[in-house]
């Protein structure tokens, strides 16, 4: 089910999910991660990778993860809805991380609150909406 002009719900829930619900699997995702994922292909103006297992990928847990899978750390953003891991075009992860903050006040307006580091992120780019309290963009280490 497309969403807009760039993405499918497909690509914010996983199969079980989207098999089970349908069009309405958009009540797992927070508006504000498909906002984000939405400023962050118009910036860079190159395709934003997330879920692909609806196109013959392997890639099925990168927005919402359900609360019994036991994919990530129990009390992850994505099990809330509010968390995305992704690729932007051919960049790396520190190139999309470097590129984000350089522009964190463009995609904080979109509600963009916090990235994790990308140390730990071999390969991908993980950009959440959580509450944070605060206006500067909140880095994070995985639990």
């Amino acid at each position: 089910m497309k969403i807009n002009n760039y993405f499918h719900i497909e690509e914010f829930v996983p199969p079980q999910i989207f098999k089970k619900f349908g069009e309405n699997s958009i009540w797992f995702i927070d508006p504000k991660i498909i906002a984000i994922a939405t400023a962050y292909r118009e910036f860079f103006g190159v395709p934003v990778h997330i879920n692909d297992w609806h196109s013959g990928g392997k890639m099925t847990y990168r927005g919402y993860r359900p609360p019994r899978v036991n994919v990530g750390a129990e009390y992850s953003q994505h099990k809330m809805g509010r968390a995305f891991d992704c690729n932007i075009g051919k960049m790396t992860s520190k190139e999309m991380y470097d590129k984000v903050i350089a522009n964190y006040e463009h995609f904080k307006a979109f509600g963009l609150t916090t990235l994790e580091n990308y140390k730990f992120t071999d390969g991908w780019l993980h950009s959440d909406c959580r509450i944070t309290n605060t206006n500067k963009l909140l880095i994070v280490d995985p639990l």
